[in-house]
């Protein structure tokens, strides 16, 4: 089973493009060859909408809707927030499968939803991210020997500066060949895991007398990727290959600070 997660943005400007990312989206999601299931989460204690846009799509999918509770003041901490509702469903309900999140601003080619579905543990890939407003391209994932992950890299297409570091050296290498240290960070459009991690930490290796996480699932995700990496799958093997274009979208102007504590959501769903 493929998990794909899509948060979306409050506001009356974001409303207003809901709709066509969404749907374009879809059409993409509706090319994957089955089983997956689409979890779309939004700050609204009801949305009818979003979920009639969802009807329409013949796509498989459970829309979360709940009413915020804390004050955000980007539209990171938003998605960070939504994020974690949609772990938190998949825990509850043990959706076991392999969880990717997808930016409905994003763009895919069909074959890499083929490639995630072979990970057993954690995989990652190269991200493509372009910029309109600032006009810029910037390229970022894992340095690969075929699909052992073996360090970092982030590559700048504007200047033509490429930063990378290794497993081996634990250094971060910039164009001139002067090193500096960089503790490494991973976007989560550039990863995938398989849920279980969520439930049953001692089967990935992890300590069951682990704190609580369920306030941020999404933090303790990133970190076990990057901390046990001999479980980390490079994706396509050699990673030389960029299935996953981000468009880096501003928040609309009037968009306003909304509320999210992360209250028991709504849950629609449709099957095929």
């Amino acid at each position: 089973l493929l998990i794909v997660v899509t948060t979306t943005r409050s506001g009356a400007g974001e409303r207003r493009r809901r709709r066509p990312e969404l749907l374009r989206l879809a059409h993409t999601l509706r090319l994957v060859r089955p089983p997956v299931v689409w979890v779309v989460v939004e700050p609204a204690a009801d949305a009818p909408a979003t979920a009639e846009v969802l009807r329409g799509t013949g796509v498989m999918y459970r829309h979360l809707a709940f009413r915020p509770e804390e004050n955000f003041t980007t539209a990171a901490a938003e998605a960070h927030a939504q994020r974690n509702a949609a772990l938190a469903h998949v825990e509850k309900h043990r959706l076991s499968g392999v969880v990717h999140f997808a930016d409905a601003a994003g763009v895919y080619d069909t074959h890499f939803f083929e490639e995630i579905r072979q990970i057993e543990a954690f995989g990652t890939w190269p991200v493509a991210t372009m910029s309109a407003g600032e006009k810029k391209v910037v390229v970022e994932g894992p340095l690969c020997s075929a699909s052992k992950v073996v360090g970092w890299f982030s590559r700048n297409f504007n200047d033509g500066t490429t930063r990378s570091v290794t497993y081996n050296t634990e250094v971060d290498l910039n164009p001139a060949g002067a090193a500096g240290t960089r503790a490494h960070t991973i976007d989560v459009s550039g990863f995938a895991f398989n849920s279980s991690i969520l439930w049953d930490p001692e089967r990935w290796g992890r300590p069951t007398s682990l704190p609580d996480t369920s306030q941020d699932s999404i933090k303790f995700v990133q970190e076990v990727v990057l901390e046990d990496r001999t479980k980390l799958k490079g994706i396509p093997s050699d990673c030389s290959q960029i299935m996953v274009w981000q468009y880096d979208v501003p928040s609309s102007p009037n968009t306003p600070k909304t509320k999210t504590k992360t209250a028991t959501p709504k849950t629609h769903h449709r099957r095929r």
